[in-house]
């Protein structure tokens, strides 16, 4: 196998599994041939690219590899896109995670490459090791490296690069590693049960940036459904934590993101797509940068945009289910049905009960002109998350079968139900405005968005927004809005609001006559 000389490293041509010996990584015996992995009784066997890619990251040594030298080494030097090499990674993380009890992680150094670190120490060369090889770990070592690996896109490993920092204790690094487990299960549950992990790790710790970092962040999934009043001083305890993270690590992505996020995008769409927009640039691989910024394009119109955002996301991190629904969501909206529809097939098949994507595969049956099968969808009691009774889905229930069958009392009943809750909680009408509009009583709806955007009218109770009220306008851009948008009321809501403005400033056509002309952002 031939080699050349790379800054003094010996760089090997492509890479032939069949020609490979036995290595180590970590405490991971690897076995190239026959592609198997091996680690305390846990056995694997890898895709032949992803081994491949594995042998090139041990034989730099703990050097960066970069993608460049992948493509010729792993894929023979043929054009192949980002994602490739992506999943190639994320298998390899998942790898280091679970079979490889965390030994070792897979760091990302951006617009550079990757590199093998080691919880045990440097990595070993493939050719150094005999048959047989297998390093041992501690349990501390073991926690500090699983953790590592388990942050992929928010960077807790980057600790373990820079010897001068401080070394969290293990026990808070493993609260670390589930709490962001938990929040990218896009549960309700586990968006609290993540606060409660973060918050016992900066008590066991308090000098973990990361874990300061990743509370403030995780605070701010709660400033989304309640009123002024409810806040609570939250946007003060996000700022408290995320200061501390900067503090301990100015570099910090997820304090940054926390602190930028405690405004609402609502008539700060402009400030808050330069910061995210910095923030991302600065850490392009952070799934919630990404991802923040995603729903900021969405509320402004700019669908494909932000899908485009969190199908890189997916295409990163294939095991987080929010981006599927986000982008699933915005593909649809914007006329995308076959790309929706495959993206939700493929989530609902990794989670067949998650209540994100059950809800956002129903939205999308009933908005794309399919309501029977959002009906079936209902009525289907594998297909429903956990704990959902047939009480819970009866209004939405009633809703399809309403759009179904065009029945007046069917209609009826769904608009007394929306009518009720958005009067009952203001919140409610980015949901039932839609619902008003697309059931063609459009002056219902723009009566309730005039509550809801500028708190006018007699619609409901006055709701007063002040500096931390959440309103969100990504629903003007759904499809049962359609008739709404040649009201010459729409123009001037976009303009009360806005989002005129905003459009103009960045030399963009209003994405309502782009819409209404069937061309697609």
């Amino acid at each position: 196998m031939g080699e050349e000389k790379h800054d003094g490293l010996a760089i090997p041509g492509h890479i032939v599994l069949a020609h490979e010996p036995p290595f180590t990584v970590g405490a991971l015996r690897v076995d190239p041939p026959t592609r198997q992995i091996q680690h305390e009784g846990k056995e694997e066997t890898l895709e032949p690219r992803v081994m491949q890619v594995l042998v090139a990251l041990a034989r730099a040594n703990g050097r960066i590899v970069t993608r460049d030298e992948l493509i010729a080494w792993c894929w023979g030097g043929r054009i192949v896109g980002e994602d490739a090499i992506n999943r190639a990674i994320f298998r390899l993380r998942q790898v280091a995670a679970d079979v490889g009890a965390g030994t070792f992680t897979i760091e990302t150094i951006t617009k550079v490459g990757y590199r093998i670190v080691e919880g045990t120490g440097a990595t070993k060369s493939p050719a150094s090791l005999p048959r047989g090889a297998n390093p041992r770990m501690d349990r501390r070592r073991w926690l500090i490296a699983a953790a590592s690996a388990a942050g992929g896109a928010l960077g807790i490993g980057m600790l373990w690069q820079k010897p001068w920092a401080h070394r969290p204790d293990p026990e808070a690094v493993e609260l670390v590693r589930r709490g962001d487990l938990a929040q990218r299960a896009a549960r309700p549950d586990q968006t609290r049960q993540a606060v409660a992990y973060f918050e016992r790790a900066v008590r066991v710790d308090p000098k973990y940036a990361a874990a300061w970092g990743m509370l403030s962040l995780s605070y701010t999934h709660s400033l989304d459904g309640f009123s002024e009043a409810q806040l609570d001083g939250l946007p003060a305890r996000i700022r408290s934590s995320a200061l501390r993270a900067l503090e301990l690590d100015p570099d910090n992505p997820d304090a940054q993101l926390a602190l930028a996020c405690i405004t609402p995008y609502f008539r700060n769409w402009s400030r808050m797509e330069t910061e995210l927009r910095r923030i991302r640039d600065a850490h392009p691989e952070h799934w919630l940068a990404n991802g923040r910024l995603a729903i900021l394009y969405y509320q402004v119109g700019r669908l494909l945009e932000g899908a485009a955002l969190h199908q890189g996301v997916i295409a990163r991190d294939p095991l987080i289910p929010g981006p599927y629904a986000f982008a699933a969501a915005a593909l649809s909206n914007a006329g995308r049905i076959q790309e929706a529809d495959a993206l939700l097939k493929e989530a609902s098949d990794r989670w067949p009960a998650n209540p994100f994507i059950w809800s956002a595969k129903y939205n999308h049956l009933l908005f794309s002109g399919r309501p029977a099968s959002a009906v079936a969808l209902l009525l289907d009691p594998e297909a429903r998350p956990s704990g959902v009774t047939d009480t819970d889905v009866a209004p939405y229930l009633a809703l399809a079968r309403a759009v179904d069958r065009g029945q007046p009392a069917d209609i009826d009943a769904a608009i007394r139900f929306q009518l009720q809750m958005a009067q009952q909680d203001v919140r409610a009408i980015g949901d039932a405005a839609p619902v008003f509009a697309m059931l063609g009583r459009l002056d219902l709806s723009f009566e309730s968005m005039q509550r809801y955007f500028l708190n006018r009218g007699a619609f409901g109770t006055p709701a007063p927004i002040g500096p931390y009220t959440r309103r969100y306008t990504d629903f003007l851009f759904w499809p049962p809005m359609r008739g709404a948008w040649s009201d010459p009321r729409f123009d001037d809501l976009t303009r009360a609001i806005g989002l005129d403005a905003y459009w103009s400033g960045i030399g963009m056509q209003s994405p309502i006559a782009a819409l209404k002309s069937g061309v697609r952002r």
